[in-house]
């Protein structure tokens, strides 16, 4: 009984094949975006509630949140479906 047999046991999720590492990363990159893809499709209709009463000081925080969020949108999602 040696302990150099112990001691290369890999981690956990070591034992799974590369390929299976591989296709997991790749479907949450695809997951993710087309999440913000559409995402960023959707945010313009938050702008919409805005545009009666006009931006004053009360609302501009919420554009502004609104404006970064479709910021990362549009970043994230720019690569769907290519």
């Amino acid at each position: 009984m040696s302990g150099a047999h112990s001691r290369t046991q890999s981690p956990r999720f070591g034992s799974l094949p590369t390929s299976a590492l591989a296709n997991l990363s790749t479907l949450a990159s695809k997951t993710t975006r087309g999440l913000a893809f559409w995402l960023a499709v959707v945010f313009p209709l938050a702008y919409l509630p805005l545009l009666p009463g006009g931006i004053g000081s009360g609302e501009l925080l919420s554009f502004l949140a609104l404006l970064a969020g479709n910021v990362l949108a549009l970043t994230l999602g720019h690569d769907h479906a290519r």
